[in-house]
């Protein structure tokens, strides 16, 4: 008796670790996309409104607590602990998102107009992965999409408001970082879909080390492009890293340290006056 109640005391208090929860509380993906949001822009220097990311934020929150309550309503033993907390604290997450809703669309009016057309018609391609998801039960490439996704709408403003072949290539090299996140993620929960995802599953840490020498040189020869360039390059070498000490963490903190891989920017932003 004394040792399952120490045994619950200690996985409660495990649970309720600050990264965990904030990876239970579906807010890692917001944080990664405001943050990479304005440092892109400023990467980049384009302008950019506070409401931008904070809307970025909001509407990734929606969408994945939406999404990760949407995969609990399947009863399974796959489950990951973000589906179960999501089931187990519905009433509340439905609560939130309902008053974060109107919030979202006062903040997405008051978005200059290329910004908020960009989102919007992301929104149709996105509502059809949902459906093919979760109502239609398709077994689509969901690293690679999900990753993709999420790319295109947080390298949408700078491209949006300072348009160039530097912003193309950071989007793109942001993009496969995000998508490499998603196939570290399914590599740890033995969950990858696709033959593509499958393979680089196989083969992450050699296509990471790959990924990040390639974003180093380009650093070097791209200097509009450095300072997001060195930012994926330290995220993929993160994410690296974080393969070999998968075996000695537990799922729900490899989790929330694959997505804490991607806070890259917090550490590089001191660096860059002298990087530059």
């Amino acid at each position: 008796m004394a040792t399952t109640a120490i045994a619950a005391r200690s996985a409660e208090r495990h649970t309720l670790a600050p990264l965990e929860m904030w990876h239970l509380l579906s807010l890692d993906a917001p944080s990664v996309a405001a943050l990479w949001t304005i440092f892109l822009a400023d990467a980049v220097h384009a302008p950019l409104p506070w409401t931008a990311p904070l809307a970025l934020a909001l509407a990734v929150w929606i969408f994945y607590a939406a999404d990760r309550m949407s995969d609990a309503r399947g009863a399974s033993s796959d489950l990951e602990e973000r589906h179960r907390f999501h089931a187990r604290h519905r009433h509340s997450f439905l609560i939130a998102i309902s008053f974060a809703v109107p919030f979202l669309a006062a903040l997405v009016i008051s978005l200059p107009t290329e910004i908020r057309t960009a989102w919007l018609l992301l929104v149709l391609p996105l509502c059809g992965y949902a459906a093919a998801v979760h109502w239609l039960k398709l077994r689509v490439p969901k690293e690679m999409i999900v990753g993709l996704f999420f790319a295109s709408a947080v390298a949408a403003p700078s491209i949006l408001q300072a348009p160039g072949p530097m912003q193309a290539t950071v989007a793109v090299a942001f993009g496969v970082l995000c998508w490499l996140n998603c196939v570290g993620i399914a590599r740890a929960e033995r969950a990858a879909t696709g033959r593509v995802t499958g393979w680089l599953v196989q083969n992450f840490r050699a296509v990471t080390v790959t990924f990040t020498v390639v974003a180093l040189l380009s650093a070097t020869m791209l200097e509009q492009a450095r300072d997001a360039l060195l930012a994926v390059a330290f995220a993929a070498t993160l994410l690296h890293l974080l393969d070999h000490l998968e075996p000695h963490l537990s799922p729900l903190r490899t989790r929330a340290l694959a997505d804490a891989a991607l806070l890259t920017p917090i550490l590089l932003w001191p660096m860059l006056p002298h990087i530059r």
